[in-house]
């Protein structure tokens, strides 16, 4: 702005520069078009604030789908630096998605991968008829988890087997994670 301000005021420039009619051409499109708005930012903070406000607004657009926690934070799950097999998470999407399971940590979701490779093998399991319902929630909890150094030490357990079995038999699939994970 400084720069342009020196540009502006200098009437001895060889090049004759002229400032662009920006307040021309935001008037012109706040009143010559519907639903268009302008805002004046006066610093970097306010830039800041209106950014994040856009963003969230086209967020919670109408004409999109509402994004849901496993759309969001797929992608951003957090990973400890202990974990082994952190390549197999950014290849293999079943991985992925038992990891975005709210509560569900890495060890668990690699133990119930190493039994059931794919989203399909666990769902016949969880579609198979002669299986009760309880049998079916608790159907991961004996599965054994490796710690850091590869060893088998502990049990996925029933919270998390439950957990996994509701997310995926979910009825209504724009339930939010939290919501089947409770229901």
């Amino acid at each position: 702005m400084i720069g342009e301000q020196s540009q502006y005021n200098n009437s001895d420039s060889s090049n004759r520069w002229k400032r662009p009619p920006v307040e021309q051409v935001l008037s012109k499109l706040v009143t010559h078009y519907d639903r268009v708005h302008s805002k004046d930012c006066t610093n970097e903070v306010q830039v800041a604030e209106h950014v994040v406000g856009l963003t969230t607004s086209l967020a919670k657009c109408k004409f999109r789908k509402p994004l849901s926690w496993l759309s969001v934070n797929a992608n951003g799950v957090t990973i400890p630096k202990g974990f082994v097999d952190k390549g197999q998470l950014k290849k293999n999407a079943w991985f992925m998605s038992l990891l975005a399971i709210p509560k569900v940590q890495p060890r668990f979701a690699l133990a119930i991968w190493k039994k059931y490779s794919t989203m399909r093998s666990l769902l016949k399991v969880y579609m198979d008829p002669n299986k009760s319902n309880r049998e079916k929630e608790l159907l991961l909890q004996d599965l054994k988890c490796e710690d850091c150094l590869g060893e088998e030490s502990r049990k996925v357990g029933p919270v998390c087997s439950r957990r996994v079995y509701r997310m995926l038999m979910a009825e209504n699939g724009e339930m939010e994670a939290e919501e089947a994970v409770k229901s």
